[in-house]
């Protein structure tokens, strides 16, 4: 929100944060919040106000392209006022948003904060510019991967992927009760990133984000472990700032990555897939060492493993779904073979849906240490097995399906799988290779535990 802070009550002057100075007096400025933190009350320590609640607020104003600065507004709990008289150098700074200005300035009782009824078009257009250039962000992908040795505050610059409903959480040390919300976003590095958000403020805005659409620029977050995802998270801290949809080429880039980047849990895995870089998987396990290390701690968000096993479940012919069909316009999935899309162009130019077939089939597999289920089956790894393209296999017989199923099903076979952990979903076991074969082989690269 726009306002006019004004500290003392005649003779104002209006001032620009670039001509701040501690000789300055009835002041009037002008600029819009970037950022707030929560108030919070306290008991005055003061010998005149000993005893006495007080509260305390601090926010991020910004007038100008250039300027902005921490504002410290303290007094009364009535008012919500910033109690924080201290001088320049005072460490709290170092929990405060980096600003350009070498000044904060501090409104007390007898300063008044409200709201700017002017043109607020130039206020509203210095939302867009970042507090830090856009190049500094730290991709996702190098978190997830590295989170233990980054000591420092990051700022990331991230698409909207989804956001969950708000929740109510009541905290362990007081009885106070919290709002959190958490926002899975994503970049051209990773398809799937978490983010609790806990300041009511960046809450509200968050109702206005819009998934595929909306680019966030997020200042000097913390990196934390979360047991919870098991993985590296980031956490929003004191001094962070979120610049909604910011000016720059490297959120108009990342903003054309996302037009096109998958979104749907099959497409991703598909891209994660092709993106392997070895294919030759040697690290032979057995269905136990795979389990185990799927129940493990283990920070690694991917793996891959060699397996020797029975396919002991592949219904090709049955009621399982093997086959994803999809309208090659608009990509989501078609049932009955019509898209009903109504954003789709094939439905109001009435045209006929031209369809994608793609392989989605489930299979178990087995060996003596037990049973890997729901291991997914898609892509050139599913062409390669069945030797037939998805299409193709639409229009076989139930005869010649059951055929390709009893070519695997409690057969030997070779697998290669990657176990890939995409948000807060289960691990997803996929298929890379399925081939039959020699149980003298299998019976010399077994790994026997």
């Amino acid at each position: 929100m726009a306002l006019a802070l004004m500290s003392g009550n005649v003779g104002l002057r209006r001032t620009k944060l670039e001509d701040l100075n501690p000789n300055l007096g009835n002041i009037l400025v002008v600029g819009i919040i970037i950022g707030k933190q929560k108030p919070h009350k306290f008991t005055s320590t003061a010998a005149s106000y000993e005893g006495v609640q007080k509260a305390v607020w601090n926010f991020t104003l910004r007038d100008s392209v250039r300027d902005y600065a921490n504002v410290t507004y303290w007094g009364s709990t009535e008012v919500v006022f910033q109690a924080n008289d201290q001088d320049l150098n005072d460490p709290g700074e170092s929990y405060r948003p980096m600003v350009t200005s070498p000044y904060r300035l501090t409104l007390n009782e007898k300063s008044s904060l409200i709201r700017h009824e002017g043109n607020l078009r130039s206020f509203l257009q210095l939302l867009r510019l970042p507090t830090k250039p856009l190049a500094g962000f730290v991709p996702l992908k190098n978190i997830q991967n590295n989170g233990s040795n980054i000591t420092d505050l990051v700022n990331i610059l991230v698409v909207v992927k989804g956001i969950r409903p708000t929740r109510t959480v009541n905290s362990k040390f007081s009885n106070e009760t919290f709002s959190v919300r958490t926002v899975e976003v994503f970049d051209h590095t990773s398809p799937s990133f978490q983010i609790e958000m806990w300041d009511n403020d960046i809450i509200q805005r968050s109702d206005h984000w819009v998934p595929t659409v909306t680019i966030l620029f997020i200042t000097d977050l913390k990196v934390v472990w979360s047991n919870f995802l098991r993985q590296f998270s980031v956490k929003v801290t004191a001094r962070s700032i979120v610049t909604e949809n910011p000016e720059g080429k490297e959120s108009q880039m990342l903003a054309n990555y996302a037009k096109e980047a998958p979104i749907e849990t099959f497409d991703i895995v598909g891209q994660i897939v092709t993106a392997l870089d070895d294919p030759n998987i040697q690290d032979v396990m057995t269905v136990k060492q795979v389990q185990d290390k799927i129940n493990s701690s283990s920070m690694e968000r991917q793996f891959t493993a060699a397996l020797y096993v029975s396919i002991s479940s592949f219904d090709l012919d049955g009621l399982s779904k093997v086959l994803l069909v999809k309208c090659a316009k608009c990509k989501l999935e078609v049932k009955n073979s019509k898209c009903e899309n109504a954003q789709c162009p094939t439905v109001y130019e009435g045209d006929s849906a031209l369809l994608e077939y793609n392989f989605d089939i489930r299979l178990n597999i087995s060996d003596h240490t037990g049973t890997l289920m729901n291991c997914r089956l898609s892509g050139q790894a599913a062409e390669q097995a069945l030797n037939c393209t998805a299409k193709e296999f639409s229009n076989l017989s139930d005869e010649e399906k059951e055929m390709l199923k009893w070519k695997y099903l409690f057969e030997k076979c070779a697998v290669n799988i990657v176990v890939l952990y995409i948000g807060n979903q289960s691990p997803i076991i996929s298929v890379l290779k399925l081939k039959r074969e020699n149980v003298l082989e299998i019976s010399r690269k077994l790994a026997v535990y």
